[in-house]
């Protein structure tokens, strides 16, 4: 039999490590702290003073890359342009990206999805799971240049986004000139 000092000491015992427990337990259920800043996305962040740009990324298929992304601004403004150069697997330049028009008007305060805005570019440099380096004009604020992932319009999370084909017509193929033919002879009746 246990005596009533013995289970008052191993009482006491249990009440003490389940307090001092208690802190180290709750602590499991907390989200980690991160030191740095990062997006926890696909896409890139960048910006300057006025305007912010969050989760940036290229939507790739055939030629062709929709810049995906949200913009926002403290001072009306507008993109101007979207200029760049698509990326080989060691970061060198491969090629220039040819832009599409661009204006897209951004409202202070308003978050603007830059996916329905229609911004695309094109080259056959652009490979999925490389970067692009662009450079994105304002009206009114310094422009931003910044490394943008390329994704594979075939990611189900992406094909949404996929850029439009272009309607600008491919520069015909050189060909052979067709020789003359001579008209073959009818039976006249």
């Amino acid at each position: 039999m246990i005596s009533a000092r013995t289970f008052r000491s191993r009482a006491a015992t249990i009440v003490v490590a389940a307090t001092l427990l208690t802190p180290v337990l709750a602590g499991c259920s907390q989200e980690p702290k991160v030191i740095r800043s990062y997006t926890p996305a696909a896409g890139v962040s960048a910006g300057n003073d006025s305007v912010k740009l969050r989760n940036l990324a290229l939507v790739h298929a055939d030629g062709q890359a929709r810049l995906t992304g949200m913009a926002t601004t403290s001072a009306n403004d507008a993109i101007t342009g979207v200029t760049g150069e698509a990326l080989s697997s060691d970061d060198a330049a491969a090629g220039a990206l040819t832009p599409s028009t661009t204006r897209v008007v951004l409202t202070s305060g308003d978050a603007s999805n830059l996916t329905n805005a229609g911004i695309q570019l094109s080259s056959d440099e652009l490979k999925d799971g490389l970067l692009a380096s662009i450079t994105i004009t304002f009206a009114n604020s310094e422009p931003v240049t910044v490394r943008t992932p390329v994704i594979s319009a075939s990611d189900p999370d992406f094909t949404p986004a996929a850029p439009t084909p272009s309607t600008t017509p491919k520069a015909p193929t050189p060909s052979t000139t067709p020789k003359a033919s001579t008209p073959t002879p009818t039976p006249s009746s």
